[in-house]
This record gives C-alpha cells, structure tokens and sequence, in this order.
C-alpha cells in the first residue's frame, strides 16, 4: 500500500478546481494500491465529505497563518505517524513548509502546480515572494523534490521559463466523469428555464474573485447586449468580490438580464440549459469547468492562458481570444451567439474529446504512473 498525503490551504469546498481536483483523485484511485491522506485548514463543508470518503484528515489552522512553527510540527508528525510514503503538495504555501519538512523526511516529494507560481502571484508581497524564493532554492538544492506535475503543456512552459530549478515538469489533464445526474433543485431549474425562454444563456462558473475577472465578463456583456437584446449572462459561484460584481451589474444599466446564482450544488446537473461558457481569467491550470463544458456539449469562449488554447482548438470545442483583448473577446463571443449551427459543431466535438481523451480513467491512470514511477 502506498500512503500519499495532500497538503492545501485556501480551499472552501464551494467551486474550488483543487479541491474538485483532489475528490477525483480520492475517489477513482485504486484503493488496493493507494490511500490517500489530506491536510488542510479546515472547513466544516470539506471534513464531512472526506469523512464519508473514508479519508482520513489533518485540520491545521495554522495554514492559514502567514507563518507558523506550529504548522511545521503538525504536519511533521501526521506525516511520521501514519507512514506516509508520499507527499503530494499543491500551492504554494504547502509546498514550502512541506519542502523544508522533507529535507528531514526524505519522502517522495511532489509539487502540483495550478497555474500560478510566485512571478505573477498577487497573493504574496514583494519580502513574501523573496522569502518563497529562498526557500524554493533551498529545497531543490537539497534535491527533496522528486516531480512536478503540471495540467497543460502551456502550464509547462510558464512554469520551466518563471524557474529552472524543479525536475522537468509532467504534464497530466484534468478530466471529467461522464455520468447521469438528475438531482437539480426546482427553485433553480424553474429560474432558469424562465431565462431561457427569452433567448440565449451566456454562463459563468467560477469563485467570485479577482483571478476570474468576472468585471470584465460583465463589460463584455454590456457592449454586446447593445446589439443582441435575447442574451442572458448567468454567474454562478460566490466569493469575496460579488457585492462590488452586483453593484457593477447595476450601474452597466441592464441588471435584469445579469443573474447571480451565488453557489449551487450539483451544478453540473444544469449545463444542459446553457448555450455558451464564457471565462475572462487572468491566468488559468485547465478549469474543471471547461470539460464539464464539454462533456454537457457546451461550446466555451476563453481567452489564450493556461491550458484553454491547446484544449479548445485541438478539440475544435469553442473560440479563443487574446489575453487583456476585450474587443476580441466580444468579437469571438458574437460569433458564437449569432451562429446557432456553430454552437452545435463546437458542442458536439467537446463531447467527443472527453469520451476519448479527458476522461476520468485517463486523468487517474495518468496521476497513478506517477505514483508508481517514484518506485520504480
């Protein structure tokens, strides 16, 4: 048995990519071969989750704090204590107080990146960022990293160009399980059907904060609603920016037809009644959102970070635009409102990119190899 422990911070359970990322890993790995443990900061939502997945969880507030020794000890010894025999950081806080741990530990040691590393991070200040950086360079000197895993070849790329000091990346794709699920709730349902039935629904899943850009999805929507009245944009999620998103949804003048949905369960069960996803991301791993899109033949408008270009256009399954290009976006997003036919092509052509290739066997068997490639 192969005992594998996560460590996170910043996740709450409510549309967060890691920690849905981290749900599949728990659920379709083989649990003859792997068990898998979490460390985190703590979160009522999360712990009665993994508490019915059987996995078995640290909660350590002191994640949550700039610096803490006492971060350090906990997980130095849930670690020893339960025989972990591989640590598998994703962020960059773990990875730090991980890696340090590990000059110790001599573990096997992997980094996962999400689409941000310390270059553009906005969440660590100038002394942070040098801090991290020191620490970074410490824990490769001393060789206790032995992979890295990023989601899209672009991920790669950025990552190799911002530091050269990790093990050279693998590159691994998020996927999505193709099932039926029925469970809607009929408050929402009844709302969105209403919506529909006045014309095309534009949709946005995300958390609502500032690596999402959702004020420029809502100035996007502004200068194309001059144009095309039956359009709808339908945010879903929450987080700390939606009472300034609302107030900006209000002063653009048409509020009625820009619809908060806060955070929804099961929110897959409802991608059948959008036309179009939109993202307006600043940067960008692969969104589960987007083959959610896919799988539910939604056709998606992003812009050129992350992995969205090599998925998207590889797939045929939606349009890309130019980072920052508000003209472009609107563009390319009027392309796709106006040719009903197009929508279809694109939708239909996601759908056979995850039964073949972004499916959840794929993505398993890929993060599984790299498991069992650190015994080899």
């Amino acid at each position: 048995m192969i005992n594998v422990c996560h460590i996170v911070n910043l996740i709450t359970g409510k549309a967060d990519g890691i920690y849905t990322h981290l749900k599949m890993i728990f659920t379709l790995s083989d649990k003859e071969r792997f068990q898998h443990y979490l460390i985190f900061q703590g979160g009522e939502k999360i712990e009665k989750e993994l508490s019915e997945m059987g996995i078995k969880v640290l909660v350590s507030n002191s994640l949550k704090k700039k610096i803490s020794i006492k971060a350090f000890k906990d997980i130095y010894m849930f670690i020893k204590k339960n025989d972990i025999s591989i640590i598998h950081t994703h962020l960059i806080k773990p990875y730090a107080i991980a890696g340090l741990l590990n000059i110790f530990l001599r573990k096997k040691f992997i980094f996962n990146y999400h689409g941000l590393f310390l270059s553009n991070n906005i969440y660590y200040g100038a002394f942070e960022k040098i801090v991290y950086r020191l620490i970074h360079f410490i824990i490769n000197l001393l060789g206790t990293v032995n992979a890295v895993l990023v989601p899209s070849r672009r991920s790669k790329e950025l990552l190799m160009k911002e530091t050269h000091l990790f093990p050279v990346p693998t590159v691994y794709y998020n996927g999505y399980n193709i099932q039926s699920n029925n469970s809607q709730n009929s408050s929402v349902v009844e709302k969105i059907q209403e919506i529909k039935k006045g014309g095309i629904i534009i949709a946005m899943v995300a958390r609502l904060q500032i690596q999402k850009r959702i004020d420029r999805a809502i100035d996007i929507f502004k200068t194309i609603h001059l144009l095309k009245k039956n359009i709808f944009l339908l945010i879903f999620g929450d987080g700390e920016l939606k009472q300034k998103l609302i107030e900006q949804a209000k002063v653009s003048g048409i509020e009625s037809k820009i619809i908060f949905f806060d955070y929804v369960t099961n929110l897959i069960s409802y991608y059948s009644y959008f036309d179009i996803l939109l993202f307006t991301s600043e940067w960008e791993g692969t969104p589960l959102s987007m083959f959610e899109a896919m799988a539910n033949k939604v056709p998606m408008v992003a812009p050129d970070v992350g992995g969205f270009k090599e998925i998207i256009e590889e797939n045929n399954c939606g349009i890309i635009y130019a980072p920052g290009n508000m003209r472009d976006a609107e563009e390319k997003l009027s392309k796709l409102i106006e040719d009903n036919n197009l929508r279809k092509e694109l939708g239909e052509s996601g759908r056979m990119a995850v039964e073949k290739k972004y499916n959840a066997h794929n993505f398993i068997r890929q993060i599984e190899n790299v498991y069992l490639n650190l015994y080899k």
